[in-house]
């Protein structure tokens, strides 16, 4: 019998949260008289919460998320159900998952942060820290389960009762001492905890037991949730689930000289073992010596795979072999060994290649195909050669295909790139998919089709400098054979095969229309025009081709495609005969249609169903959903919850649906609204189930809206408008500019204090008495900077004419393209008092050959045919360079600038801030820069983001409100202080 001892549950007391989710509702209708509000300070923006991880259960009847703080903390689990209405929290806890049948779940409790902190301040190892533990909930007896020291734990994905998960021992040395478990459902939590595993101890013999890490593994039990016995296996280094079927393959190492803890004896070799759960039984696929990895069951655990490496030598060239096994089978076989008889004579394939051990190995849906991965023996370094003895050069050559950045980039990858192979199963032969002159291969979804795409951008990799990203040339690939057919030569979108595989669709920017080729004819085909409406980006303002809206998906059989223009769907006919349909009609109302996909398995559309749209205006920016009946003639809308949806709320577009039931879950915002997540069964009305952040009712909000002027060149522009709390038209306010490119379409949504990495927080700023305004700009080609100037200075002044904004406290703020153009601003107008410039660039014709080290391009790209919109190269616009770059006028600032450059910045030079800010230094202009050291584009790390975020503040508080100016303004902070006086 594998099945060993019950393990005791526990009684779990929890609290609901549904009259004071009622009475925080009902707050927000009623005048707050029992208090002030007050302003925000960074201390307040750590009790802000975000809801993450939110899932239904399968049966629709409880839901899950996480609170988690905005800037550090414990996360915490709520667990809502359908039935009571009620919520219990689980502190400290995070990773939830709802088992198949909806009767468990089962999440993480992780060790408080303060106490981790702590014990690294009395420098605690990181191993010797308290580990994890996990968190076995029966929904319907509400008991609670924890087994310490967890490592990872997994269930089936579309089966039940089962549950794996790893586990630590405590080492033989003292380690730290576990703090008392305080995670808790309210403030007490009475459950109890299972035993700890103990370290294996040394046995009689005298031998040291094998010690249980990553390299040996370790244990891993499997629980049976309907009878709570489970099973130890020991060592454990990898195990995977069906998707579908009751079995699980995992791999292990071997107990060594001695085990002194209790696991199963039938696999306690060296080896790879399947566990059949239905009925209960264990097989070795293989016994013995060797490294074992890459393990793959097909959806219902009927068939096995895995890589084996039995050589004893020491040889650095691993001779890797594919092993197999299905039902009818006692124990696996090779399929495919190291010496490459198994690969197919071509000259694409030198013979010395073999089986890779980095491709991840799968089967296809149904269980007819193997997918796996080959690859070339690697280059060898000489071993004998000593450090003082190797020569360290790079060498970069004009006629490289790609710049040396770019190719250092790609380095670890290119050392595990493999190229795909199929085994054909019944067939048992093999087929060559992919090759290095066919480096891309894109399969179906299910992988069943004996059809695939294939890509080539060989012939063009001398664009990558010029557009960023090369075209390609598209082949369809036989799947059985290994033939390839050239479909289209010089590609530049992402083409689509149909599900049922009879098409291959794709969008030509030259043409600006879709095509597809029909795999029965081997015809392509033009299927759209320009004449009805415009299907390519009507918005596009870069200088390149404009591009796709995208589509929704394919009708079932590939009867239709489902494309979209800027408002609409249409149903389009790959075959071209049809002239395409448009099913629903928002152009007229300026309404915006797209498809949510509520099953991600849901390969195509079925005509017969309705599809849920989610739908936005373009002028009111309020959002909703609707369905749409496609089995009406025309198709007709049909109201999501028989109602009509409210304007000034927008909707996300991830909504959840329960997979068996229909029950939906979503989220509503706008400006004054926290995206809380909303529950309906679709037939009844919406419930809100979460109240994330019910403080925000202590403070200063404000509001926002809408605002329209004329740009300096006579076009009407759009922009928002934040405005503090208790406006008075009569006052006249400070006011910070922020801007990038268009940001109006995110008039509706909340905006919760955080410390961003790199934009100011318009509530944080609105609490506190600021204006904050965020226009549009339209742009010219070959003058963003002037552009900018165009929008944002007739925009302000606009505002500045309605009386309520004091037009000598006025500041700009942007980051990257927006401190590009907030650079460039200062050095045409001196209205503003201070402006903040993150990651500018300052001389366009020192970057535009500069490096993005972050993926080794070089910049030349975004200027000819991207963001910075000059349309050409160094030497064909020169002049547009120059006038278009800060750093040649800076003699003319009059604006205090406040500069942020980290100095591992992988999309602009940090360079870039250099030059600007030496360069106001050497003309005596007030000037500051940042420089977060080894932070990227941005300040990622919590405590350099509360710093840029608190210097920002002074430094708009010093320029606008009238704040004394603080001690790093004043004198700055020198070396010698760094990281011990902020100076603030």
């Amino acid at each position: 019998m594998i099945l060993q001892a019950d393990m005791a549950f526990s009684t779990l007391y929890f609290f609901t949260m549904k009259h004071f989710i009622l009475a925080a509702l009902l707050a927000t209708t009623l005048p707050v008289f029992a208090q002030t509000k007050k302003a925000m300070d960074h201390a307040d923006v750590h009790r802000w919460r975000k809801i993450e991880q939110q899932k239904l259960s399968n049966n629709g009847q409880f839901a899950v998320w996480t609170q988690t703080p905005v800037s550090e903390g414990d996360s915490e689990v709520h667990v809502w159900s359908a039935a009571t209405g009620s919520t219990q929290v689980f502190s400290r806890s995070s990773e939830p998952q709802f088992s198949d049948d909806s009767k468990w779940l089962v999440f993480r409790i992780k060790p408080a942060l303060d106490t981790l902190k702590a014990l690294r301040r009395k420098k605690v190892k990181e191993e010797d820290l308290p580990k994890d533990t996990l968190a076995i909930f029966d929904l319907k007896n509400q008991k609670l389960e924890k087994i310490a020291r967890l490592r990872s734990f997994v269930m089936p994905e579309k089966w039940s009762r089962w549950l794996a998960f790893q586990i630590e021992t405590e080492k033989v040395e003292k380690a730290a001492p576990a703090p008392k478990d305080t995670s808790k459902v309210t403030v007490s939590d009475s459950t109890k905890m299972a035993a700890t595993p103990k370290p294996p101890k040394e046995a009689k013999n005298g031998k040291k037991p094998k010690k249980e890490d990553k390299e040996n593994g370790y244990r891993l039990l499997v629980r049976d949730f309907q009878t709570g016995k489970q099973d130890t296996f020991a060592y454990v280094k990898d195990f995977v689930f069906a998707k579908k079927g009751p079995r699980l393959i995992f791999t292990a190492t071997g107990k060594g000289d001695t085990l002194t803890f209790s696991a199963n004896k039938d696999a306690l070799q060296n080896g790879v073992y399947l566990l059949d759960l239905q009925p209960l039984s264990l097989k070795s696929l293989h016994r013995g010596k060797g490294k074992f990895q890459q393990l793959a069951l097909d959806d219902y655990g009927r068939q096995a795979s895995f890589l084996a490496d039995t050589d004893t030598s020491k040889a650095r060239i691993r001779p890797w072999k594919l092993a197999y096994w299905e039902a009818k089978q006692d124990s696996a076989k090779y399929i495919a060994t190291d010496q490459s008889a198994f690969l197919p004579k071509s000259e694409r394939i030198p013979g010395s290649w073999g089986i890779s051990e980095h491709a991840r190995m799968t089967f296809s849906e149904d269980g007819s195909k193997l997918y796996f991965g080959i690859a070339p023996p690697p280059i060898l370094n000489d071993t004998l050669l000593l450090k003082e003895e190797i020569v360290e050069v790079e060498v970069w050559s004009w006629n490289d295909k790609r710049l040396y950045t770019q190719e250092e980039i790609r380095l670890e990858s290119e050392k595990k790139r493999s190229y795909p192979m199929i085994y054909h199963i019944k067939k048992n032969s093999f087929v060559q998919a992919g090759a290095p002159d066919l480096p891309e291969l894109r399969f179906q979804e299910k992988r069943n089709l004996n059809i695939a795409l294939g890509f080539s951008d060989e012939p063009y990799l001398d664009q990558i400098t010029s557009v960023g990203t090369p075209n390609k040339d598209l082949y369809a690939v036989n799947l059985e054979t290994g033939e390839r057919k050239v479909i289209v030569k010089n590609l530049r979108c992402n083409p689509r095969l149909s599900p049922s595989g009879k098409f291959i669709a794709w969008w030509s920017d030259q043409d600006t229309a879709w095509f597809a080729w029909h795999a029965a004819t081997a015809t392509i085909a033009r299927l759209t025009n320009n004449r009805t409406v415009p299907f390519y980006n009507e918005e596009n303002d870069v200088p390149d081709l404009p591009g796709e809206h995208g589509m929704a998906g394919w009708l079932d059989n590939d009867e239709a495609m489902l494309v979209y223009d800027k408002y609409d769907i249409w149903r389009v006919d790959p075959t071209g005969k049809a002239q395409p349909v448009c099913l629903t009609d928002g152009r007229n109302s300026k309404t915006t249609y797209r498809y949510i996909r509520l099953d991600p398995e849901e390969y195509s559309i079925n005509p017969q169903k309705s599809m849920l749209l989610h739908k936005v205006n373009d002028v009111s920016k309020s959002e909703g959903y609707v369905w749409l009946s496609l089995s009406n003639r025309p198709p007709m809308f049909v109201p999501f919850l028989k109602k009509e949806w409210a304007a000034g709320y927008a909707y996300t577009r991830n909504m959840i649906k329960a997979r068996y039931e229909e029950v939906f879950m979503y989220t509503r915002e706008n400006y004054n609204t926290f995206p809380n997540l909303i529950y309906t069964s679709g037939t009844v009305g919406e419930k809100q189930i979460s109240n994330a952040n019910p403080q925000q009712l202590e403070y200063n909000w404000g509001s926002i809206e809408m605002v329209e002027w004329t740009s300096l060149t006579g076009e009407k522009l759009n922009g928002m408008l934040v405005k503090p709390e208790g406006f008075d038209p009569k006052r006249q306010y400070p006011m910070i500019v922020n801007f990038y490119e268009k940001m109006s379409d995110d008039l509706l949504r909340h905006r919760s204090p955080d410390f961003h990495r790199s934009q100011i927080n318009f509530t944080f700023y609105a609490s506190r008495g600021y204006l904050v305004f965020a226009p549009d700009i339209p742009y010219q080609i070959g003058y963003p900077g002037e552009s900018a100037y165009n929008a944002i200075m007739s925009g302000v002044t606009a505002l500045i004419s309605k009386g309520f904004v004091d037009p000598k406290r006025i500041a700009l703020q942007g980051h990257s393209w927006g401190g590009y153009q907030a650079a460039y601003l200062v050095t045409r107008t001196n209205l503003f008092a201070c402006a903040e410039a993150g990651a500018p660039v300052a001389n366009m014709t020192s970057a535009y050959g500069g490096i993005r080290w972050e993926s080794g391009l070089v910049r030349m790209f975004q200027y000819e045919h991207q963001q910075s919109r000059i349309g050409g190269t160094l030497w064909e616009k020169p002049k547009q360079f120059l006038e278009n770059s800060p750093l040649f006028s800076l003699d003319k600032v009059e604006t205090p600038l406040l500069i942020l450059h980290n100095d591992k910045d992988g999309a602009v030079p940090w360079y870039q801030g250099i030059e600007l800010f030496t360069g106001l230094r050497r003309l005596g202009k007030p000037a500051w820069m940042l420089n977060y050291n080894d932070e990227p584009h941005w300040p990622v790390k919590l405590q350099n983001r509360v710093d840029f975020h608190r210097r920002m503040q002074q430094f708009f508080d010093h320029y606008l409100q009238g704040a004394p100016e603080p001690s790093w303004m004043k004198r700055g902070v020198p070396p010698m202080e760094k990281g011990i006086l902020q100076g603030y």
